[in-house]
């Protein structure tokens, strides 16, 4: 009779440590959120009036956020006129042109460097 107490024991405590493998491994699978970090909305278009024309020099894809591990929605060809309103500088240093109802160009990817205008939130 002493031995159901004692194996009783062990399932539980082999129950205890299988847990912690089992909760770790769906964080794992799911990817972090600083791959995009942006969290802030669009720049709103009545503190952001400015719209200037730059061009694709290159492929330039134009994504969620400004972060290159963004999602890209769409990608301009080589030569595309670009309409972009504002630009943000990202924690990298880099900086990036909103293109109102698409998303975010990075600048190194436009001919003239992106907008002069820094957004306003």
């Amino acid at each position: 009779m002493s031995a159901s107490p004692v194996a009783a024991r062990i399932a539980l405590a082999a129950l205890l440590l299988a847990v912690p493998a089992a909760v770790a491994a769906p964080a794992e699978a799911a990817p972090p959120a600083a791959d995009c970090p942006w969290y802030q909305g669009a720049p709103p278009s009545s503190l952001n009036p400015y719209s200037s024309t730059d061009y694709a020099a290159g492929s330039a894809p134009i994504r969620v956020g400004p972060y290159d591990a963004c999602t890209a929605v769409s990608t301009k060809p080589s030569g595309t006129a670009i309409t972009v309103n504002c630009y943000v500088t990202n924690s990298y240093g880099n900086t990036w042109s909103y293109v109102r109802g698409s998303g975010w160009v990075y600048d190194g990817n436009l001919r003239n460097g992106g907008s002069p205008h820094p957004c306003r939130f």
